[in-house]
């Protein structure tokens, strides 16, 4: 994974002002393999955390939680808001063998949180109950950014009115659709028609 830009983000670029103005602060787990990016997100945290704005981080991927653990801790501190994760990295971050169990453990770190499954949907956490999110049946060609399309579109929903429920059905569909295609990101047409889609539904 080419990291970019991103490999050189620090505390002095974190914007304070826009992240006080903000719902979410939404913390990237790739950012945890640079010590300058872990301060950053570190620093992100506890201003938003001061500023009553609410917390979500992505795992990112497997090897960020297998190999950098330690560091994802740092970050997550006593717990954060909304966690992002596929079925692995919930696994191996809980030390368990199967998503159950996985998903019970990860209440001690999150307030709520969204295992994606693939082909098999999601499995979102409200804070009170477990809901399943039904997968759209499509043919991938490639899956290059559909975790951050899920987020997004959640993100999206749960700041736009709508139920855990619903922003998990949204996400589902805007990152089913991403996978039909080549590249990470869908024109402003595409997003329009998925969400006229889900009103006529």
């Amino acid at each position: 994974t080419f990291l970019g830009v991103s490999s050189n983000l620090s505390p002095e670029h974190l914007n304070e002002q826009a992240i006080a103005a903000s719902s979410f602060v939404y913390l990237e787990g790739y950012l945890v393999r640079s010590p300058t990016g872990l301060e950053a997100m570190k620093a992100a945290k506890r201003f938003a955390e001061r500023r009553n704005v609410k917390t979500a981080l992505t795992f990112s991927d497997p090897s960020m939680v297998k190999y950098f653990s330690e560091q994802m801790n740092q970050v997550i501190g006593a717990s954060v808001d909304l966690l992002f994760c596929n079925e692995e990295e919930a696994m191996i971050f809980t030390g368990t063998g199967d998503i159950l169990s996985a998903r019970q453990k990860l209440k001690e770190v999150a307030k709520h949180f969204v295992i994606t499954m693939g082909a098999n949907g999601a499995m979102i956490y409200d804070g009170d109950t477990f809901i399943s999110i039904e997968p759209y049946k499509v043919k991938a060609v490639d899956t290059n950014g559909a975790g951050d399309m899920f987020a997004g579109a959640f993100l999206y929903g749960i700041t736009h009115g709508q139920s855990y429920a619903e922003a998990g059905k949204l996400a589902s569909l805007a990152s089913s659709r991403v996978v039909t295609q080549f590249g990470p990101r869908l024109e402003p047409a595409q997003v329009q028609t998925i969400l006229g889609d889900l009103i006529a539904s």
